[in-house]
C-alpha cells in the first residue's frame, strides 16, 4: 500500500458494522459507508448545486415528493450521478478500486442505493 493510500484510509471515520460474510456487503460496510459518511457535506452540496441549477423548488415539496425527486434525479442525469460517484470512487485505494472493478455490478448497485438513501433522508 502506498503513501495515498494510506492517507485515504486515514481520512475515513471508524464505523461500527456488524459482521458480515458477504463480500460485498463486506465492502460495502468497510469502504463505502466510511467514504460516503466523509463525504456526506460534499454529496449534499452537489445535489443541492443540481436544484439550484434545474430551479427544482424542493423545500415546497412534500418530503414523499422530495424523496421521489432525489430518486429520479439520480437515475436521468447522468452529470448528477457520475459527479456523485466520482465523490466516493475517488477516495478509494487501489486495491479497493481492483475490488470494486472486479464485482461492479453489484458495489455500483450498493453505492447507487446508499447514495440515494443518504440523499432522501438528509433532504427528505
Amino acid at each position: 500500500m502506498n503513501s495515498k493510500d494510506t492517507a485515504f484510509i486515514a481520512l475515513r471515520p471508524q464505523l461500527s458494522t456488524e459482521p458480515t460474510e458477504n463480500p460485498a456487503e463486506q465492502f460495502q460496510n468497510q469502504v463505502l459507508r466510511p467514504i460516503l459518511k466523509f463525504q456526506h457535506e460534499r454529496i449534499v452540496a452537489v445535489f443541492q448545486h443540481h436544484v439550484m441549477k434545474r430551479r427544482v423548488p424542493l423545500d415546497g415539496m412534500a418530503p414523499d415528493d422530495r424523496k421521489s425527486y432525489v430518486e429520479k434525479a439520480f437515475q436521468k442525469d447522468l452529470a448528477l450521478r457520475n459527479q456523485l460517484i466520482g465523490l466516493v470512487l475517488g477516495l478509494m485505494t487501489t486495491d479497493e478500486w481492483a475490488t470494486f472493478i472486479s464485482q461492479e455490478k453489484e458495489l455500483s448497485r450498493r453505492l447507487h442505493d446508499l447514495l440515494i438513501q443518504r440523499l432522501q433522508s438528509t433532504l427528505g
